[in-house]
Order: C-alpha cells, then structure tokens, then sequence
C-alpha cells in the first residue's frame, strides 16, 4: 500500500476535502442541468469533468483511509466510518454515467427546436455559364465564380450542396420527451442520493474524529 501521507500529515484528511465539494458540486451540477436547459447549455461537458474527478477522487480517498485506520486506535466508530465510505464509489459511478448520458444526449440526439436552415438549391437547378439555356434563361441560376468555366462552378456548388443536405439525425419530439422524462427522474435521484451520501459518510467520519475528544464547557 502507498504511504497515504504528506508533510507528516494523513492524505485522507486532504482528499476528504476535496471529495466533499467536488461530488456535491456534481451533483448538484447534474440535477440542475436535467431540468434546467440553459444551464445545461452553458455548461456543456463541464458537468461529466467535474463528475468524473470525483468519481477518481473516492478510490483515493478511501484506500487512504484504509492506510490511517492501520495507524491509528480501532474504535466502533472509525469501524462504521470506513464502512460507510466503501458505499460511496458505486453512487459516483452512476453519477458520472447519468451525467455523461445527460449530455450526450442533449448534445447529439435530442429533438432540436431551432429555425430550419436556408434552403439549398440542387445541383440541377444550376446552369453553366456559357452552357446551352435553350433560349430561356434560369431565375435561380448563379454566375460562375471569376475564372472558374461552367463545370468547375457546378462540381463546387454539387460538394456545397451535398455537405449541407446531410444534417446529424435526431429523435423524434415525442422520443425525446420521454427520454428526457427518463433523464430528470434519474439525474434528480442519483444526484439526490449522492448527495445524502456524502453526507452522512461525511457526518459518520467527523463523529469518528471528535465523539468524546473535547469538553462541552470551556476550560
């Protein structure tokens, strides 16, 4: 086992620190964006990163932990502590993923509501300059680019046309309705939980420190 110390001092004391801001942060980075879309938005990735440090902060904090109860008087309470904190990384895990899925989904998938693009002429609706009109000449026709022939004008305007006639595929609304039904309940309840976690593994461990280690009445 690595020495889980710094500077004389338990690491545990350092990384219980820093799991007890991240995860809530997460946490509540979560629930917030599976029911508020402009947060969402203006986070972006940020809520799976933050996620996903606390997720590989808990492994730390508790082999760390492990370490100092090696060193350190056994007692009911260190006891229950250590095993309340094994309980936390399977809450972080499902953290991340709904996090991840949160946004993956919003990002990739999800029914998008904005304006439809401009349309796209087709290729067939273009007529070369210099080309033969038959007397008539199209409404809808475009100009060749300055020193580009007929043909070079219509293969770039083909390459335009077909790069933007391939949009991403999306659900439905009425799929995406029910998925993002799906991702509150679940983002709000792992995030929920999570929360209560860390809470209570956090109490258990101040108890464990300083139950019966100081006087109620000042000296």
């Amino acid at each position: 086992m690595l020495p889980y110390e710094i500077n004389g001092l338990p690491l545990h004391i350092l990384l219980v620190h820093f799991v007890v801001i991240v995860i809530p942060a997460g946490a509540l980075m979560t629930a917030a964006g599976a029911v508020w879309p402009a947060f969402r938005r203006k986070l972006g990735i940020v809520t799976p990163i933050v996620t996903l440090l606390g997720l590989l902060s808990v492994p730390l904090a508790t082999n760390a932990g492990e370490w100092l109860q090696q060193r350190v008087g056994a007692t009911p309470l260190i006891a229950a502590h250590v095993a309340l904190g094994d309980t936390l990384l399977p809450w972080a895990i499902a953290q991340f993923l709904v996090s991840l899925v949160i946004w993956g989904w919003y990002r990739f998938f999800a029914a998008s509501k904005a304006f439809p693009d401009a349309p796209v002429r087709r290729v067939s609706e273009l007529v070369p300059v210099g080309g033969d009109t038959g007397g008539a000449t199209r409404a809808d026709a475009r100009p060749a680019a300055p020193g580009l022939n007929g043909s070079a004008a219509a293969a770039s305007a083909a390459v335009t046309a077909e790069s933007a006639a391939a949009p991403r595929r999306r659900a439905s609304l009425a799929v995406s309705l029910v998925v993002s039904i799906v991702l509150i309940v679940a983002g709000v309840g792992i995030s929920a939980g999570t929360f209560y976690k860390v809470v209570q593994i956090g109490e258990s461990g101040s108890s464990a420190v300083w139950q019966g280690s100081f006087s109620e009445n000042p000296k």
